[in-house]
């Protein structure tokens, strides 16, 4: 579906390389372009579920961000490898003066923020299960090694692990773990590059929401693993005039992906209100 709805991909360059950015919707009067960040090992296709609605407010640009998808590799530290190369391209599309809205899922979370800090004109921000929040988490289990798996070429077993693997980490009941979850899985974790644990694991997130002045909605899964959303709804919240948090009841970390109705009703009101 969101293959169809697509205006364009551009791939921009940067250095030697290019990011991929997915475009969708018409620029509409008055309201700024929404950007939606994936998650790590992640690509565009996080917000499958999504786009279509949100094309209908606003003007969407979805990329593959540095070192995923279809965009290239261009360095394992972040602020060259991820930061970087996000600003550039993303001014060589929209204008450095354009404002705009982030939207930001998992590390795609912990991208939106730093962008803010670094980039004029973010007008406001939702960030999705941010990683980078340094709190304590709630594992399931383990997941399961795909990579000899996948060399196999044994697809019925690839599967099977991507489906465990989604369901520790990612969504909250098995039922909900659904053949095109899986595609959208295991084709992003084939192509990712960048290794974005040793980066958001270890915290930066609250020092980075200090600095941002703007308006932020935080929004987490109520059975989200990566965290506890009751710590940081404390944590990172509580005592802010500038935040806003929604907890979405029967959703796990890909909370856009399980509860998709509900996620765009709260980003479309976010964005569209003064």
């Amino acid at each position: 579906m969101t293959q169809a709805l697509a205006n364009k991909t551009q791939l921009i360059p940067y250095q030697d390389g290019f990011v991929a950015w997915h475009e969708f919707g018409e620029p509409v009067s008055n309201r700024e372009p929404l950007i939606l960040l994936h998650g790590g090992h992640g690509s565009w296709e996080h917000w499958a579920r999504n786009i279509e609605s949100l094309a209908e407010h606003f003007h969407v640009f979805v990329p593959d961000m540095p070192g995923f998808g279809e965009s290239s590799f261009f360095d394992s530290q972040f602020q060259p490898g991820i930061i970087e190369p996000m600003i550039a391209t993303l001014n060589a599309l929209l204008g450095d003066s354009q404002s705009i809205n982030i939207a930001g899922f998992s590390f795609g979370g912990f991208v939106a923020i730093h962008l803010a800090n670094q980039r004029q004109g973010v007008a406001k921000l939702a960030l999705l299960g941010s990683a980078g929040h340094g709190g304590p988490r709630r594992p399931r289990g383990e997941l399961l090694a795909w990579k000899e798996i996948h060399a196999s070429g044994d697809t019925e077993k690839m599967s099977e692990v991507m489906r465990e693997n989604l369901y520790q980490q990612m969504l909250s009941t098995y039922e909900r773990v659904d053949s095109e979850a899986i595609r959208i899985h295991q084709e992003a974790c084939i192509a990712t590059r960048f290794r974005s644990r040793p980066i958001a694991r270890p915290g930066g997130l609250a020092e980075q929401l200090d600095q941002y002045t703007g308006p932020i909605l935080m929004i987490w899964g109520e059975h989200d693993v990566t965290c506890t959303p009751e710590y940081l709804i404390e944590k990172l919240v509580s005592g802010h005039s500038n935040r806003s948090k929604e907890l979405i009841i029967d959703a796990g970390h890909w909370v856009q992906y399980e509860k998709p109705d509900q996620i765009n009703t709260a980003l479309i009101q976010w964005f569209e209100s003064a």
